[in-house]
């Protein structure tokens, strides 16, 4: 860290974020509604109506005719009638009976959730089957423990060792997903009662247009802020109902109490030690925007992230930079979704020169249950502990990381990370499945 500081310069960020934690540490209300509803209006009542009349007059014509031979008819039309009205008597008080968990027209209840685009869509309560469409909600899903109601996840979650010691079942899951769009033939194999996609493929009228044709609702949540992240856990958790919503909801709540301990920490660092930062995410010249979730966490720590604000090539979810102007902001600290980015950027004499490369300031960002700050990523809140521990030591020094992971695994998904494992974490290799493009200059989506 003294290499670090002495090379320190007064920086402040070039834009602020209109959205992130910055702005809006304190709130932790969802979103009103944009005043749009999901739930479609339909004719198929009135028709189901139609056809129970026509057959109830059909079978009143058929009992007529009984009626008219002689007594074992007559005894037949009376035997019938009295069956007939003893059934309905019962039909009628198990409709009522089961008043609020059941419609009269014998489907699953509904609730309404509200998602992150403001939208009110109607799903069912406590769903058995629930599609997982993108990585936030397959981690989510799986350390909130509804791995009984996920029947489909990316490949990406199910890749993950410690997802998989949560989840032994994760391996067998449908992935209906390829290319960063959804297979709807084999998503309906699954028999899906709800989806749960990311804002990106809410964008992509392709994808919802499949899901409206082929009636499975579906709810989306954003998580370009940390706060959208938290909020996002709860609507997942809103969705699966039950005791996974009070796991996600618990868990929302420990991120943002970890928000608010962080902001204390970067309170009482002074303009002049504050260290520029930049984010490499998975390939090096693809790094954050000023609404990027990595600027509003690195920016919460007391960081100052480099690429915040400046013209950048735009990409799905990501933005693009160019080696020269890696060079230009010439960072104090590169941190790297990837391991093997860290790797590359020691080893390719390209980058010698790059002060961080020089300093031995290059870092590999963890790797858990998920990975740590990545959009797709739950555990967010330990990226914020992990970085403040690595760039402020000083500032960050009761602050006891192995202690916040173990006991968070231990209290909310219930398994033990012994000393290798937590090592394992830190080095973020071995983990879950490197990007492709990992630990080299190409841009683009993973």
């Amino acid at each position: 860290m003294q290499a670090i500081r002495s090379h320190m310069k007064t920086h402040r960020p070039m834009n602020g974020r209109p959205q992130g934690i910055a702005s809006q540490a304190a709130s932790a209300s969802h979103r009103s509604p944009a005043g749009y509803s999901d739930a479609k209006t339909s004719d198929r009542p009135q028709a189901d109506g139609l056809r129970r009349r026509t057959r109830g007059a059909f079978v009143v014509l058929v009992a007529s005719a009984i009626c008219l031979f002689p007594a074992l008819g007559v005894g037949l039309c009376g035997c019938t009638q009295s069956q007939s009205a003893s059934s309905d008597a019962g039909a009628a008080s198990s409709t009522a009976g089961n008043a609020g968990a059941q419609s009269a027209s014998g489907t699953a209840a509904t609730q309404v959730v509200t998602d992150s685009m403001g939208r009110q869509v109607a799903v069912p309560v406590d769903p058995e089957r629930v599609a997982a469409l993108d990585s936030f909600t397959g981690e989510a899903m799986v350390m909130g423990k509804a791995d009984s109601q996920m029947v489909a996840a990316p490949g990406g979650v199910k890749s993950d060792a410690i997802l998989q010691q949560i989840y032994p079942g994760l391996a067998n899951v449908s992935s209906p997903m390829s290319g960063g769009t959804v297979n709807i033939e084999s998503l309906m194999t699954t028999g899906a009662q709800v989806a749960i996609i990311k804002s990106s493929l809410y964008y992509s009228s392709g994808v919802t247009d499949s899901l409206d044709k082929a009636g499975i609702p579906y709810v989306v949540i954003a998580y370009d802020t940390m706060e959208e992240q938290a909020q996002a856990l709860e609507i997942i958790g809103q969705v699966c109902g039950g005791q996974v919503q009070s796991n996600l909801t618990a868990m929302a709540a420990y991120y943002r109490e970890t928000i608010a301990r962080v902001q204390e920490h970067a309170a009482q660092i002074p303009e002049s030690e504050k260290v520029r930062v930049y984010h490499a995410i998975n390939e090096v010249v693809r790094t954050d925007g000023a609404t990027s979730l990595g600027t509003d966490w690195i920016q919460c720590v007391g960081g100052i992230d480099v690429s915040a604000g400046q013209e950048l090539g735009v990409g799905e979810t990501d933005y693009n930079t160019t080696l020269e102007q890696v060079f230009v902001w010439d960072p104090d600290v590169v941190i790297c979704n990837a391991a093997s980015t860290t790797d590359y950027l020691y080893t390719d004499s390209k980058w010698t020169s790059l002060r961080a490369v020089r300093e031995k300031t290059v870092y590999s960002i963890p790797v858990g249950a998920t990975r740590w700050g990545q959009p797709g990523s739950v555990e967010t809140f330990f990226a914020m502990l992990w970085l403040g521990k690595t760039i402020y030591p000083d500032y960050y020094a009761d602050i006891d990381l192995q202690s916040e992971v173990t006991s968070f695994y231990r209290t909310y998904l219930g398994i033990d990370i012994d000393d290798t494992t937590y090592q394992q974490m830190l080095s973020g290799v071995g983990i879950r499945k490197t990007s492709d493009n990992a630990g080299t200059t190409n841009g683009g989506a993973n």
